[in-house]
C-alpha cells in the first residue's frame, strides 16, 4: 500500500494524525506523503494554541477541531498508540468481526485489547468535560447496565472479555476514580482508568507549550 493511502486510512480511523506517531517506519517517506496529500488538498494541518500540530481529512474537517473534540480524539489516539495492545476498531470492523455485538447506536471508541493472557473488546471514554467523579460513576453504572442487556456483550462479559477504560487529565483524578469505581468491579467488566496530563493543555491551552515530539 502506498504511504499516502496508509496515512489517509490512519486519519480516517483516528480523526487526527500527529507526526510523533507515524504509521510508516521510514520517516522521510512519511513526511513526503504528508506533503503530497496536503498539496492535493486531501488533508489539512492545524495548529492548536497549546502548540500541538495535527492533520485531519480535508473533506471531513473544514475547520480545526474544538478543544473538547481535539482532546477526545487525541486521548483515544494516544491510548491506542501508547500501547501495542490496543487497536481502535471502526464501526465497519465492529460489524464485520464482532457481529454478535454490533448494533446501530453503539457509542464510538471501541477497541481490541490483545495481551498474552487474553483478547478483549473494550470501550474508551475521555473526560473532556472534567466531570465530577460521582457523575462519571453514575454514567459507568448506566453503561454497564446497557451492555449487560445485549446478548452479544453479555457473552463477552460472562467470559471476562469486555472492558471499559476512562482517560482523565490528572493523576489525582485517576486515583479518586479508581477508588470510586470499586463497587462496580463485581459486574464482570474489567474497569481501568488512565491519567493523561497532556489533555489539560488542550482543554485549557497554555500558549507556546509544544506537545509534539520529533
Amino acid at each position: 500500500m502506498k504511504p499516502e493511502q496508509i496515512i489517509m486510512d490512519f486519519i480516517n480511523r483516528h480523526t487526527i494524525f500527529v507526526v510523533s506517531c507515524l504509521p510508516i517506519e521510514d520517516r522521510e517517506r512519511a513526511i513526503l506523503a504528508i506533503d503530497l496529500l496536503m498539496q492535493a488538498g486531501r488533508i489539512r494541518e492545524w495548529h492548536h494554541d497549546c502548540g500541538l500540530s495535527y492533520w485531519t481529512a480535508a473533506c471531513l474537517r473544514p475547520r480545526p477541531l474544538s478543544n473538547t473534540s481535539l482532546a477526545r480524539a487525541f486521548g483515544i489516539f494516544m491510548f491506542c498508540h501508547g500501547s501495542e495492545a490496543h487497536s481502535l476498531i471502526t464501526r465497519e470492523e465492529l460489524e464485520t468481526y464482532f457481529p454478535k455485538v454490533f448494533r446501530h447506536g453503539l457509542p464510538a471508541g471501541h477497541y481490541a485489547s490483545v495481551t498474552s493472557q487474553s483478547q478483549r473488546l473494550g470501550n474508551v471514554r475521555v473526560d473532556v468535560g472534567q466531570s465530577r467523579i460521582n457523575r462519571i460513576v453514575t454514567r459507568a453504572h448506566h453503561s454497564i447496565q446497557q451492555y449487560e442487556q445485549q446478548p452479544g456483550f453479555r457473552e463477552l462479559i460472562r467470559d471476562g472479555n469486555f472492558e471499559l477504560t476512562w482517560i482523565v487529565p490528572t493523576h489525582s483524578k485517576q486515583r479518586r476514580l479508581i477508588e470510586a469505581l470499586q463497587p462496580l468491579t463485581g459486574s464482570g467488566i474489567h474497569l481501568d482508568v488512565i491519567a493523561m496530563p497532556e489533555l489539560l493543555n488542550i482543554l485549557v491551552p497554555i500558549p507556546q507549550l509544544n506537545l509534539q515530539t520529533s
